[in-house]
């Protein structure tokens, strides 16, 4: 790969959004996540852990529970309804009020038909699940106090709850309190709080609770078993592994503690003893959940931790949003960054000039003009940006909420920056995707529907996006679109699903005959993270979430040859890799450089060079050389496929601004954790 000035963009500062709850559906591997702005993102655990799509947050609404009943998605919270996600619209599906003011906690019995929530005012709500809605079916009788959390036992014919100094055993049957189990108190007068709750496969109750103790309960006797002073400070989490013989908790004190089930030689009795332990946050930890063998866990830091013992494993995926958050105006020099509530647009700065000859890599350029602000666009009502474009000249800007879409249109005139409404109205209220062709003639828009995927384009006239005609996407190619992209040329649009799809539609013919003509590549097992299109050759790289690589040539409408031999020599290191690929550029200098990232990590693949064994390390460039990092000999490390280019922390977009300059945004972690709240002091080695 020949050599480039690069932008390091160190200035994007996303607020770190922390996590309130955690769930996890076993069957299609998805994990639900829902963060303090009452946003819910579905992260697909199949294989390499990705956003597969977020529900935008509002701010009346408020999610204190998250829970799953098979494939179908409900929350619950202080605003005391029950709502149902549609997750092809990611919208609300249906809504049900619940009966005693706001609702702490909701859980579903094994059987998937009964759903029972736990109130403020200390009620308990159960409904029946049907196949479309909720029923209401009864109220239990009033407690003294909020219950804040709720457990089914595993027959169905028991709920158990905790509150302020008490853990009740209901019956599920005639709605009454069967036992009230007492904790105790460090301080008199100081209440202990009963924040979490688990059920083992025999019925013993586990309980978290404000003294930092982990304690196990007979439901049938209403007897304390045993108590474990787990923690300095409230446990806030509390889950069972799948085997039912670990329990991990967490909270305040984020340290991650196991207990582990043994059956005591002298009474033949299970007793838990405590096991390992980790510090996988710096803050508190406010949900942990357990999925095939691997905990998930999540807090006030808002990164989401996967780690499992043994072996010694720990990955840390960061609350950023999902991709993508900035666009390259590559004809006006600028960005486009996009934030939770508002968009900022900066124009880049300029180097100095400087003689080849003093040029060599990894040196540092002086600006001769730094990066400046020009605009800042909040949403009305501070409502949560689903999606947004800019064209490529920056003239055009569009973003959607959930409530409405806006056009605007922005130029800089004798260095003032003017920003006007366009009075054009796209007739949607909102929209999932929209992205400007290469060109910056036309405009796309793709929304996700119960039965049909609307694709509409528009012609960017000077000021004014004028529609040209919609078509649908057949069901039996793409169903929920998770990816877009154009081709180069602006004559294919690609589209990927969330189930493995990828179309590509010729949208040139979609102008003229609103009919445009559409194939398909083979289906596979997993979605795609990335896609892009190369630019002479027309040849589409897509990346999944296993990490396998294919590249398709649209115009002979097959794989190449590069794509069938590459299949069976991916470096296992490559395939081990824990995080995904989320971007995919070219070198416009060379068409046999493919350069991809991840959070992490800039990947170059150069097509001419000999493919690697799959036992073979992946070399890593320094300064344009190959460091001493492998057991190959280095004059064969230089001529291998796959090479680590760059080091990051959080890499969010990485894309050319012109042939010679490229750039790379990045997420400092200090700069996330300096907003944070300060965490729990404890003395360490008797300070």
């Amino acid at each position: 790969m020949s050599t480039c000035k690069i932008h390091n963009i160190r200035f994007y500062n996303l607020e770190p959004r922390s996590v309130t709850c955690l769930s996890y559906e076993s069957k299609t591997r998805k994990l639900a996540l829902a963060r303090n702005d009452n946003s819910i993102e579905v992260w697909n655990v199949g294989n390499a852990p990705f956003v597969e799509c977020t529900i935008a947050g509002k701010p009346e609404n408020s999610i204190e529970s998250i829970l799953w009943i098979g494939s179908r998605l409900f929350s619950t919270g202080l605003h005391g309804m029950i709502p149902e996600y549609d997750l092809t619209t990611l919208s609300v599906k249906n809504e049900v009020a619940v009966t005693g003011g706001a609702a702490w906690c909701m859980d579903v019995n094994q059987k998937k038909s009964c759903l029972a929530i736990g109130t403020e005012d200390g009620y308990i709500n159960t409904f029946t699940v049907t196949s479309d809605a909720l029923i209401y079916e009864r109220i239990f009788d009033k407690q003294k106090g909020r219950i804040l959390c709720i457990k089914w036992d595993n027959t169905g014919e028991m709920i158990y709850t905790g509150s302020t100094d008490t853990i009740r055993v209901w019956s599920a049957i005639s709605g009454h309190a069967i036992h009230k189990m007492t904790t105790s108190r460090k301080e008199a007068k100081k209440e202990t709080i009963i924040w979490c709750l688990a059920v083992t496969d025999d019925n013993v109750i586990v309980s978290g609770d404000s003294r930092g103790c982990l304690s196990f309960w007979d439901p049938h006797m209403g007897t304390l078993i045993e108590s474990h002073e787990s923690h300095s400070a409230d446990v806030l989490a509390v889950t069972l592994s799948q085997d039912m013989n670990i329990v991990y908790c967490a909270g305040v004190d984020p340290v991650v503690r196991s207990f582990c089930k043994i059956i005591t030689k002298s009474t033949g009795k299970p007793q838990w003893v405590k096991g390992i332990e980790r510090k996988l946050h710096a803050h508190d930890v406010r949900a942990l959940v357990d999925a095939d063998g691997k905990l998930y866990s999540a807090g006030v830091d808002g990164y989401l931790a996967q780690s499992s013992y043994p072996p010694k494993v720990l990955v840390k995926y960061p609350p950023l949003l999902q991709p993508p958050c900035a666009t390259v105006c590559r004809k006006s020099r600028c960005i486009l960054l996009r934030y939770t509530n508002f968009l900022e647009l900066w124009r880049l700065g300029s180097t100095a000039k400087v003689s080849p000859e003093s040029v060599h890599p990894g040196m540092f350029h002086q600006l001769e003009e730094e990066p400046m602000k020009l605009l800042q666009l909040k949403t009305k009502g501070d409502e949560n940006i689903i999606s947004c474009a800019i064209n490529k000249d920056s003239k055009t800007i569009v973003y959607s909420t959930d409530s409405h879409v806006r056009v605007f249109n922005f130029d800089v005139v004798d260095g003032d920056a003017q920003l006007s409404r366009n009075d054009f109205d796209i007739p949607s209220s909102r929209i999932q995707k929209m992205l400007f062709s290469p060109n910056g003639k036309l405009f796309l828009t793709i929304n996700n529907e119960k039965k049909k995927n609307t694709v509409t384009l528009y012609k960017v006239e000077k000021k004014h996006l004028r529609q040209l005609g919609s078509f649908h996407t057949n069901r039996e190619f793409i169903v929920h679109v998770g990816l877009a992209c154009f081709s180069p040329d602006s004559k294919y649009f690609v589209c990927a699903d969330r189930d493995g799809r990828i179309a590509i539609y010729n949208v040139s013919e979609a102008v003229s005959t609103d009919a445009p003509a559409v194939w398909c590549l083979p289906k596979y097992s997993c979605a795609p993270t990335a896609m892009a299109v190369q630019q002479d050759t027309l040849n589409l790289v897509v990346v999944y979430s296993d990490h396998k690589i294919v590249e398709y040539n649209i115009q002979q409408r097959q794989y190449t040859n590069f794509s069938n031999n590459l299949q069976s020599r991916l470096p296992k290191q490559w395939l081990a890799r824990s995080f995904p690929i989320t971007n995919i550029i070219f070198d416009p200098r060379n068409e046999n450089i493919i350069i991809m990232h991840d959070d992490s990590t800039v990947y170059v693949i150069n097509k001419s060079n000999e493919l690697p064994e799959k036992e073979a390390k992946i070399p890593k460039r320094e300064n344009g050389e190959i460091t001493e990092d492998s057991n190959s000999i280095l004059s064969s490390q230089s001529q291998q496929a796959f090479q680590v280019l760059k080091k990051y922390k959080h890499l969010v977009y990485l894309n050319w601004l012109n042939d010679e300059e490229m750039v790379a945004v990045e997420v400092n972690p200090i700069s996330l954790s300096e907003k944070l709240p300060p965490t729990l002091k404890q003395k360490w080695f008797g300070v």
